[in-house]
């Protein structure tokens, strides 16, 4: 059965012109980003988390042990077609984060984790650990897939800003 939905997936992707595989990428990419979001939903459901959307739990990851300027989480594009700033009062109104703005410019804001936002963090972590162990066994992706997935990520997104960049 694996064997075949392997076969099926090599298909899908060994066909086509650039454009049509292109197009194909972007929508699978989309598709796994948003499944992300309800895999870290699905696990913060099982463990009684229920107040959180999985955007939230992510940006309480990316957030860190330590202190993030929201400006940075902004830059990293990590929460693109989502309000941070709608996510940041959420997650400060429900006890998860601490926003403090600067002394000397108002405009610059500082994120901390909470207790109760550590916690959240702590669980996605273990969950990311989980997976990445169950990945080969389960779903046949070994790390070099990963490799050279991410080098095709970075490049595609170093493409895109050079884009934006030297609008080309």
């Amino acid at each position: 059965m694996v064997v075949n939905m392997m076969m099926i997936d090599m298909q899908d992707t060994a066909t086509g012109t650039i454009g049509e595989s292109f197009l194909k990428s972007l929508s699978l990419l989309e598709q796994a980003h948003r499944r992300l979001h309800d895999v870290v939903k699905d696990d913060l459901e099982r463990a009684g988390e229920r107040s959180l959307t999985g955007v939230q739990a992510l940006l309480l990851y990316e957030i860190g042990e330590g202190e993030a300027p929201a400006s940075v989480l902004r830059a990293r594009g990590a929460f693109a077609g989502t309000s941070l700033s709608y996510n940041v009062k959420k997650l400060q109104e429900g006890g998860y984060l601490i926003q403090t703005r600067s002394e000397d410019d108002k405009r610059t804001v500082t994120l901390r984790l909470t207790d109760r936002g550590k916690k959240v963090r702590t669980r996605v972590e273990k969950l990311f650990e989980k997976q990445a162990t169950a990945l080969e066994p389960t779903a046949s992706v070994r790390a070099d897939d990963l490799s050279q997935l991410n080098k095709t990520i970075s490049r595609l997104e170093r493409f895109w800003s050079d884009q934006i960049r030297y609008r080309l």
